[in-house]
């Protein structure tokens, strides 16, 4: 698939475009900064959710600190990755050689949909 064909048919809601999570997470550091600092920001949020609950349960209630740690954390985490999946997939659409790269590579993968 050429870059134009995939703009034409994503203005055209007519596909849908993926990654694997994975592989995102490692091309985030190859993004303009703006997707960089984006992502640096939530993995710290999510990191530092950790010992953030626990001080919750040790100084507020435990069940508390238990319920958001096993609620919460885990939702930041997925939302991190995902996040990466659509900054990759963004910047993809901006962008036509990354695209082409991302394609010649096999990374993207691609399903047709109607509406």
């Amino acid at each position: 698939m050429t870059y134009e064909e995939f703009i034409a048919l994503r203005k055209a809601r007519k596909i849908k475009e993926g990654i694997e999570n994975q592989v995102a997470l490692k091309l985030v550091d190859y993004l303009p900064k703006r997707y960089q600092y984006a992502h640096i920001f939530w993995s710290w949020i999510w990191m530092l959710s950790i010992p953030g609950f626990i001080l919750v349960s040790i100084f507020v209630k435990w069940w508390i600190g238990l319920l958001l740690l096993c609620v919460v954390t885990p939702a930041l985490s997925k939302g991190t990755k995902i996040t990466a999946v659509h900054f990759v997939l963004e910047y993809a659409e901006e962008n036509k050689d990354f695209f082409n790269e991302l394609v010649k590579n096999d990374r993207l993968t691609f399903n047709s949909h109607s509406e």
